[in-house]
């Protein structure tokens, strides 16, 4: 998937789940050239390993969200941090169905798409969802065969998916989020005071 893609896409999905109402617009703009950052790594490092992995794209959001919940920042910085997540992982997630082989079939396939889990593991990751038409039509010199649905497609909408329906829910999360951290907090300062007491 290029990178330009990778750009607008998620924009219009916040943008239709409309979190522009009570999100600034820079904050979706800012999440989404930080989306597209992790496409250096086709000029930098190891194509599709070195930022396209779940340690750069899950695991970096996630400590940013626990940091903007310890540190009881501003709501938009929670949000921020909500939104890069998850335009993050849909990055790499859309990746994955972008370079399956030709053929038909729905799976996980190694040795193509995304290195989810370098640097611990080199193995390249890919999603088929290849339903091809039994159909075969030969055009001399080619040999054409049509997909009712094809990865990229099927990948396309999960996407969108992935990035609508948590927008469409982003204060809730945030707000729960909250809570869960606070009771957390709260948990774990009687559970140290009553261990010292002990």
């Amino acid at each position: 998937m290029d990178s330009l893609f990778h750009f607008v896409f998620p924009i219009i999905a916040a943008l239709a789940a409309r979190i522009n109402i009570k999100h600034p617009i820079r904050t979706i703009l800012a999440t989404a050239i930080i989306t597209v950052l992790i496409d250096l790594d086709h000029f930098i490092g190891i194509e599709r390993a070195t930022f396209h992995n779940v340690f750069v794209t899950v695991l970096i959001p996630i400590i940013l969200i626990l940091l903007t919940l310890n540190l009881k920042s501003k709501h938009y910085l929670k949000g921020f941090s909500f939104i890069l997540l998850i335009f993050l992982s849909s990055h790499t997630f859309v990746d994955m169905f972008s370079s399956p082989p030709l053929g038909g079939g729905i799976g996980i396939i190694e040795g193509t798409g995304v290195a989810l889990f370098y640097p611990l593991n080199n193995e390249y990751y890919s999603i088929n969802f290849n339903i091809g038409i039994p159909l075969r039509i030969s055009v001399s010199p080619y040999m054409i065969e049509g997909y009712i649905v094809s990865s990229l497609g099927f990948g396309i909408l999960l996407y969108f998916i992935i990035i609508l329906v948590p927008c469409l829910f982003l204060d809730d999360i945030i707000e729960m989020a909250e809570i869960k951290h606070e009771k957390f907090i709260k948990v774990s300062k009687e559970f140290f005071r009553n261990l010292l007491r002990d």
